[in-house]
């Protein structure tokens, strides 16, 4: 990647022992410390990185804000929030480093979105310089833009936006409507769960979208339940290859610098 500065806006920090919520689909056995995370970035180039609240801890963030204290100019994070969450727990959060709530709607759940706490959150957030990070089922996007309605938060989709490999115009023509109404941006992360889709055209179906300046990358690390055949140092070095050097430069740095607010 260079000596100039870079972000990993997509990985996953936990301990072995939490316990996870009720339902989740996968809780890994394994831990998967900050210190292993970051010795990855040495070998890739990587200076600064945006963990993201795994989808098996619920709204127990105890751990994500734990491990953004241990290196606070380097670190950002986003957050699953309860929408009861009152304002002075979306402080402590935005203190701690949190800069995004984590939209996990996987098995169709963006009615939610649609009702009045989420509404008023996503405006809670937005007041913060918060964004709304979206994680969907394959072929969802359509229906999030619909459920995601007026309020004003930015949106990134993460993982390509995970379009339906035999939808992809619908996905992008949603992406379209969102972004007439509000920024829109893109996570280009885990091509291994796109079930099918090639990374390269997405990226430029994303760069015509949304253009270089509203994409970011992200590694995905631990990979949790696609660990098996997974480098980092493979994972970094494709991003050029989806978008071509000149744009990545911008992605690694100039783009989530301005969205996670680094210095």
């Amino acid at each position: 990647m260079g000596t100039s500065p870079a972000v990993d806006c997509h990985a996953h920090v936990f301990s072995a022992t939490a316990p996870a919520i009720r339902g989740a689909r996968y809780r890994p056995a394994y831990p998967a410390p900050l210190a292993s995370w970051q010795d990855h970035w040495r070998r890739a180039g990587v200076t600064h990185g945006v963990l993201v609240q795994p989808s098996f801890f619920g709204t127990e963030n105890a751990e994500l804000v734990a491990a953004l204290g241990l290196d606070p100019g380097r670190l950002r994070g986003v957050a699953v929030v309860d929408p009861e969450a009152d304002d002075a727990a979306l402080d402590r959060m935005h203190a701690a480093g949190v800069r995004a709530v984590r939209l996990n709607l996987r098995g169709a759940l963006e009615g939610l979105v649609a009702l009045p706490p989420w509404q008023a959150l996503l405006g809670r957030a937005h007041a913060r310089g918060w964004h709304a990070e979206v994680f969907a089922d394959a072929g969802r996007v359509p229906a999030i833009v619909e459920a995601l309605g007026t309020t004003p938060a930015s949106v990134v989709f993460d993982h390509f936006g995970h379009p339906d490999p035999a939808a992809i115009d619908a996905t992008f023509a949603a992406v379209a409507r969102l972004a007439a109404t509000r920024p829109v941006w893109a996570k280009l992360s885990a091509p291994y769960r796109l079930e099918g889709c090639d990374p390269v055209d997405l990226a430029r179906r994303w760069l015509a979208a949304v253009g270089p300046a509203r994409l970011v990358w992200g590694s995905d690390w631990p990979w949790t339940g696609h660990e098996e055949g997974r480098h980092y140092r493979t994972l970094a070095d494709a991003l050029p290859q989806w978008v071509g050097a000149e744009a990545a430069r911008g992605i690694l740095w100039d783009n989530p610098a301005r969205l996670y607010r680094f210095a």
